[in-house]
């Protein structure tokens, strides 16, 4: 048992190094991810805010740029030699023909002129003529309040059809309208202005006389913008991207095998363009259109429809920062396994030394446990919950006459019999009780103090450790000194007789019927031994008081009737210095009180005697009034009956003489006692 409360404080000790070595385990690799993850943090924010400088530099370029543009236009549609060319074009039924054609004229050299600002050709188309000689879609055209081409630089389409929409708006709302990137011809981008042109008077509250309509490459003037010619990265996009219906579009030259104007989903934020889009001047890592992880940040571009999406690969970005943590946490993750493995060497060398203390301290403990058992006289036994005897002492062995290893793991029965089995098991182990019992062992009867605990704990749960203390000689020296005990309480009885022939046979028939009451009233053996003991030794007083005064047949002086009242003192002064089991002297000091206060010889009230001396009083009062005298006869059990019910509650107790009326109908041999 000694081994298993060790082996379990080691055990509980190992769970409790073990829980706290994983929680110092747990908590540093969670601070070494905590310091890494805040390194790249700040790696991250640093890159938010080169990214956030860059896009700022872009847009404000491409916001510059068209602002520029958009100002050009304006000032050639402010040209009061345009406005009026244009108001007399939208009269020209009304007017001279010959200065329609010098307006023209000038307003050609005009075209000419800001065309070259434009990085156009100077040549110019004819007035509403085809253009057989164009060979691309870019150029700067002027139109009438129709909409119809009036003279354009060589290039231009001559059917703006497709432009018919932004041209209402722009004249419908008399504000400039930027034409957004589309796919031409030969899926070349184009993008441009319309700027309407008002009459000479500037009032811009009447309809336009016409507009000017700018078709753009972006390839020459816009595109260029967003390349990074002093990066030193190799993965950085500056991107314009447009919402069209359910997609995003990007307007601008993208890595890889995608062409202009390649469409993506606009897939809820999953995508890096997508959350640009939709979160201007946010940052975040997430997938772009290649499927690769990028920082990325977004821009909104004033007057325009359209975004700048400004990105960096994560891991050109973060290479160093991805180095750093891994070197961390490396680092640290070797530093906390150095810890923990010289932690668990230290432990394990310090629970060895502990062991092999407690191995010792066990070993010492259980060679002086086997000294005790082997030579203690009493037999001890530890059997099992199936009755397998698991240790026994070296004296029971020899009572067996058999060896210790012979006897172990054998069952209970096989050792000692059926019928001693049975009565050690019916001995009280479930309550750890211990008793007295006449047990047969190797064909010798023998009287045994059994003692018996259930074990709770260890190794041996639920197992019987029995202690067979052999009191045969004790129970016969025990029986001898009641015997003799009894002789000389009979002896003091016949003495008492023989001083008081008037009363002999008075003491044993108080017992008997004091006994009787009180089987009938439920008392414990205990009381009951007490009550016989006092019943029989309650007039041993008298042996104290002249026999002169005993044997009177006359009535009683009031000297003598005090005297007769002393035996209770004498009795209390002869017995005091004796030893019983229970108040013996207490209740025979009380036999003659009574329950008014009239007795003696301490006038004790009713809730002051004890219910022994109660019972003894009513059975001394029946047997003196039931028995002859040799100067009388002894009154029927009938009268007795009834006087002392008559005197019930005054002087004797009602409970007793009501339980000694229950007796007297079945014992007819006390009626014999008033025969002389």
């Amino acid at each position: 048992m000694k081994s298993n409360n060790i082996a379990y404080k080691l055990s509980l000790s190992a769970k409790i190094a073990s829980f706290l070595l994983l929680i110092f385990i747990i908590i540093s690799l969670w601070l070494i991810f905590e310091y890494a993850e805040k390194e790249r943090n700040r790696d991250l924010l640093g890159w938010q805010s080169r990214l956030a400088l860059l896009a700022e530099i872009r847009v404000s370029a491409i916001e510059d740029f068209l602002s520029e543009t958009k100002n050009k236009l304006s000032e050639f549609a402010d040209n009061s030699s345009l406005k009026l060319f244009l108001t007399e074009y939208k009269n020209r039924n009304e007017i001279d023909e010959v200065v329609l054609n010098g307006l023209q004229a000038h307003v050609r050299n005009l075209l000419r002129a800001n065309a070259d600002r434009f990085g156009f050709t100077q040549n110019t188309g004819s007035i509403n003529k085809p253009n057989t000689s164009r060979v691309n879609e870019y150029g700067l055209a002027i139109l009438d309040s129709e909409h119809q081409l009036i003279m354009s630089t060589r290039g231009f389409s001559e059917t703006i059809e497709e432009h018919n929409d932004i041209l209402k708006k722009a004249f419908d709302t008399a504000r400039p309208q930027i034409i957004d990137l589309y796919s031409g011809s030969g899926q070349q981008p184009v993008y441009g202005y319309v700027i309407p042109v008002f009459e000479i008077q500037g009032m811009q509250s009447r309809p336009p006389v016409g507009s000017i309509i700018l078709l753009l490459n972006p390839q020459e003037g816009l595109y260029p913008i967003l390349r990074n010619k002093q990066s030193v990265t190799r993965s950085d996009e500056s991107l314009l991207v447009k919402r069209d219906g359910p997609s995003l579009v990007y307007i601008s030259p993208v890595k890889g095998d995608f062409k202009l104007f390649h469409r993506r989903p606009d897939n809820n934020n999953l995508l890096a363009s997508s959350y640009a889009y939709h979160h201007p001047g946010g940052f975040k890592e997430m997938s772009d259109y290649q499927g690769e992880n990028v920082l990325v940040t977004g821009r909104k571009i004033k007057n325009s429809p359209w975004r700048l999406v400004q990105k960096i690969s994560s891991s050109e970005a973060l290479a160093e920062s991805n180095e750093h943590q891994a070197f961390l946490l490396t680092t640290f993750s070797l530093f906390v396994l150095v810890i923990a493995t010289a932690f668990i060497a230290i432990w394990r060398h310090s629970t060895s030394l502990r062991l092999k203390l407690l191995s010792d301290a066990l070993e010492a403990r259980t060679d002086l446990l086997d000294s005790v058992t082997d030579n203690i006289k009493d037999n001890i036994m530890l059997v099992d919950e199936s009755s397998r005897i698991v240790f026994i002492n070296t004296a029971f062995s020899k009572a067996l006459n058999m060896d210790v290893a012979e006897i172990k793991t054998k069952h209970l029965t096989s050792v000692l019999g059926k019928d001693t089995t049975k009565a050690l098991q019916a001995s009280g182990c479930e309550n750890n009780d211990s008793s007295v019992m006449s047990l047969q062992i190797n064909e010798c009867e023998r009287i045994y103090h059994v003692s018996t605990v259930r074990l709770t704990a260890g190794e041996y749960k639920k197992s019987i450790l029995y202690v067979l203390h052999d009191i045969t000689e004790l129970k016969k020296e025990e029986e001898k000194r009641q015997q003799l005990g009894r002789g000389i309480i009979g002896t003091l009885v016949k003495a008492v007789d023989m001083h008081d022939p008037y009363c002999v046979n008075h003491s044993s028939r108080t017992r008997e019927v004091a006994i009787e009451i009180a089987h009938e009233l439920g008392l414990d053996d205990l009381q009951l031994e007490t009550l016989e003991m006092a019943s029989l030794l309650a007039n041993i007083g008298k042996l104290f008081v002249p026999k002169e005064i005993l044997t009177k047949l006359e009535g009683l002086t009031d000297i003598e009737s005090e005297q007769l009242k002393k035996h209770i003192d004498f009795a209390v002064d002869i017995l005091s210095e004796l030893s019983f089991n229970g108040p013996v002297v207490e209740i025979i000091s009380q036999k003659n009180e009574r329950l008014d206060g009239s007795g003696y010889p301490n006038g004790l009230l009713s809730n002051e005697i004890r219910l022994e001396s109660k019972i003894l009083a009513v059975a001394n009062a029946f047997v003196a009034m039931a028995s002859s005298r040799a100067y009388r006869e002894g009154r029927p059990v009938k009268e007795v009956l009834d006087i002392l019910l008559e005197q019930s509650e005054a002087k004797y107790d009602r409970h007793v003489v009501a339980a000694l009326f229950h007796i007297s109908e079945n014992k007819s041999d006390w009626k014999t006692w008033q025969s002389i």
